[in-house]
């Protein structure tokens, strides 16, 4: 998959069946490929460029989009560039990475997905006292109201507004919201592996794309063990057949595999260990290694349960969901027109009263997305390990700056963005957790960086959802259909 064009003459003769019709005054910068992936970035590329320059509406952008996530790369790197903001550096760093790749006639997979994404790399730039008061009120309650935050922090609701804008165009802030997705008939799957020797990836990594019910996978250099997440409808019937469908090519295909059936999730961060242009490590990680140590739920981090299909849920209901993944934060009138531009018509009461039917069955857990400076490590941490541990773990990780978990019945996974000169601790205090009775493993992923998966509506876009019942045959989630063993 990354082969390198031989120029942008040869390139022209015939373009990606993925190709994306999006005029911007950039176009003599961007080539037309045959290679699917290289065209991904390049289109993410002139959709962010043309909603800079105004030469498409955000309308048609979506559309864009849409066609977008057809292109398999898509489950690779979730890109969606109508959702970073419109930003002058942001524009100046894409021409002139164009302008690179150009000059020295590199269009390869590598080359477009490094260019494209490294033009989002947050900068040294110092966050302000309100900035922090701002985050830090928000990593406790994201979803809290500018008047009641200007309570907490003595700041004026305009204020705050401001510092909201700043924080989304400097540091990408989103709230987001995770999902039960239990309460729709879904089941969320992970499975960790690592290659027999002899296999090659890349027929493994196509066919893992065009699998359906893929949401993502994360494979890098730096580790033999990558993963794979999936979304499973009408589970009750189908996660046996669907599990059975991925040992029997996992017996041909990997050295080691690990699956893992979402219990729990979660994700918090905490600011406040942010000060003076640095982060400080907090305090007595050391007591997640020590036996005689008490915990209970009251020291753990906010979690949302995977609970059984709730019968009522309309596809209405799981559109709103879905939107509230988006921006959790957003009014019902602004949901209400990202999904009129999108072609679904539901008025701004009717979503209030559905956003409150989903919180007050507490369906829905909201948490911040940022990317803050010096916060610029990240690793994946897969645990297989008894509840007493996960228990451990829990009460330990909420004291970081910024993670993401996953529990099921076989252990736990621990996603975190952690500071570069700490890099060491965090992965020390993890590594020694395998000296320990009732820890089986652990599987570390090193120096990865957050790339999201694919929304709840991607994966469900062709299905009907009817009296808590997805229309998919059986057949369908046999993943042994889209990779050769």
């Amino acid at each position: 998959m990354d082969k390198t064009h031989s120029g942008t003459k040869d390139a022209n003769r015939d373009s990606s069946p993925y190709h994306i019709s999006v005029e911007t005054p950039y176009d003599d910068l961007i080539p037309q490929v045959a290679e699917p992936a290289v065209q991904f970035y390049l289109d993410a590329m002139k959709i962010y460029l043309g909603l800079c320059a105004g030469s498409i509406t955000m309308e048609n952008a979506l559309r864009a989009v849409d066609r977008l996530k057809e292109n398999p790369e898509y489950t690779i790197s979730p890109t969606n560039p109508t959702l970073v903001p419109i930003n002058e550096r942001f524009r100046v760093k894409m021409l002139e990475n164009l302008q690179t790749l150009k000059k020295f006639n590199l269009f390869s997979v590598s080359a477009l997905r490094s260019a494209y994404n490294f033009v989002f790399l947050v900068e040294d730039a110092p966050l302000s006292e309100t900035d922090l008061a701002v985050l830090s009120v928000l990593c406790k309650t994201p979803s809290i109201s500018l008047i009641n935050a200007s309570k907490l922090i003595n700041l004026a609701p305009r204020t705050i507004a401001r510092s909201l804008q700043r924080l989304q165009e400097r540091n990408s802030l989103r709230v987001s919201c995770l999902v039960d997705y239990g309460a729709f008939n879904l089941q969320s799957v992970m499975m960790f592996f690592a290659l027999q020797k002899g296999i090659e990836w890349e027929p493994i990594e196509h066919g893992l794309t065009i699998f359906p019910f893929t949401k993502s996978i994360l494979r890098t250099a730096m580790t033999d063990v990558g993963y794979a997440t999936f979304l499973i409808p009408n589970y009750k019937e189908s996660i046996s057949y669907f599990i059975q469908s991925i040992k029997g090519a996992a017996k041909s295909l990997f050295d080691y595999s690990s699956i893992h059936i979402q219990t729990q999730s979660g994700a918090t961060s905490d600011i406040a260990l942010f000060h003076n242009d640095s982060w400080d490590l907090p305090e007595s990680l050391e007591n997640m290694l020590k036996l005689d140590e008490i915990t209970d739920s009251e020291d753990y981090p906010p979690l949302l349960n995977s609970t059984d299909t709730k019968l009522g849920l309309s596809k209405e209901d799981f559109i709103i969901a879905a939107g509230m993944q988006l921006d959790a934060r957003a009014p019902p009138s602004k949901l209400s027109e990202n999904l009129r531009m999108r072609g679904m018509n539901i008025d701004p009461k009717k979503i209030s009263t559905i956003t409150r039917k989903l919180q007050s069955h507490c369906l829905t857990l909201p948490y911040l997305s940022f990317l803050i400076p010096k916060l610029s490590s990240n690793f994946c941490f897969e645990i297989i390990c008894n509840d007493y541990w996960k228990s451990r773990i829990l009460s330990t990780i909420k004291k970081f700056p910024w993670v993401m978990y996953y529990l099921s019945t076989r252990g736990i996974t621990v996603w975190a963005m952690i500071p570069e000169n700490h890099q060491v601790e965090y992965y020390q205090l993890f590594r020694a957790l395998e000296q320990k009775p009732g820890v089986n493993s652990v599987q570390p992923i090193m120096t990865i960086s957050p790339c999201g998966s694919k929304s709840m509506l991607d994966l469900t876009r062709n299905l009907q959802y009817i009296d808590g019942h997805w229309s998919i045959k059986l057949e369908n989630l046999d993943i042994g259909n889209y990779i050769d063993y």
